[in-house]
């Protein structure tokens, strides 16, 4: 079962669950079948698009089975995915035989230096409990100059941070990693100090899902919540599905996207 910490020395959550090994990730994707395509409006489309043009070269870092650089490729970029778990990979590559994915670590990419345009990294950073410092490090390497990052991960949101400082979440500090240790949600302050340490300049922030956050953590507010999310409803109920959404997500998303530039 999960279980959500706060650790105040940090400035993070951190969420006990499971650890994200690549067995686990294979258990997880097996678990999953194979991916839906990916929505013309997802982000990873939508997001790159402001910021590159095909053909340009875009690397997914910790591309589970493959769906966002198979979207990618069917846009026109040439994109390349890149994963440390192995049967995640050999299922990747039998689903999609025509794409580029890799088995590989991405604390220690096997790319040469300023290989690509875009670099994707879509819920990875936030599960290594010894930081994301050689992900980021490695990032920067494989970018050419004023490639871009497009980051995303468990935010410590500003509806997060309140809810933790009234006593919302249990309150440990930690010496080692704890079992299981699943990931973080992460500050913004953070965040931006790291991507500039190594050599990003941060051009945007946006929250994300805050379907997700209502969800785990309005726990006093669960019976709104579920009729608000539950079902499609009518017309109207949609409407305001959306609006609400999109108008919590700059408060209490559930994840950020980061988009940085290499200097």
């Amino acid at each position: 079962m999960r279980r959500i910490v706060h650790w105040p020395r940090t400035r993070r959550l951190v969420y006990l669950q499971a650890n994200a090994t690549p067995e686990f990730w294979d258990s997880h994707w097996r678990a999953e079948g194979r991916p839906a395509p990916v929505s013309g409006d997802d982000p990873v489309l939508t997001v790159t698009r402001q910021y590159l043009a095909a053909p340009a070269r875009i690397l997914e870092g910790g591309c589970g089975r493959g769906n966002k650089v198979k979207a990618l490729a069917d846009a026109g970029f040439e994109a390349v995915g890149i994963d440390f778990a192995p049967e995640s990979v050999a299922q990747a590559k039998r689903d999609y035989p025509r794409l580029d994915i890799r088995l590989g670590d991405v604390r220690s990419l096997p790319i040469p230096p300023a290989s690509f345009d875009g670099y994707w990294s879509i819920g990875v950073i936030e599960h290594f409990w010894e930081g994301y410092a050689s992900i980021l490090r490695e990032a920067a390497r494989v970018l050419r100059p004023s490639g871009f990052l497009f980051l995303t991960a468990p935010w410590f949101s500003p509806y997060r941070q309140r809810r933790a400082s009234s006593g919302g979440y249990p309150s440990e500090d930690f010496a080692a990693a704890p079992e299981p240790f699943y990931q973080f949600a992460l500050h913004r302050r953070e965040v931006s100090e790291q991507l500039e340490a190594h050599g990003f300049r941060l051009l945007r922030w946006s929250g994300l899902a805050s379907a997700v956050c209502m969800r785990e953590d309005m726990t006093t507010l669960r019976s709104p919540v579920e009729w608000l999310l539950g079902s499609r409803g009518s017309i109207v109920k949609r409407a305001l599905r959306r609006a609400v959404l999109g108008g919590l997500n700059p408060y209490c998303g559930h994840s950020f996207l980061a988009v940085a530039r290499r200097l």
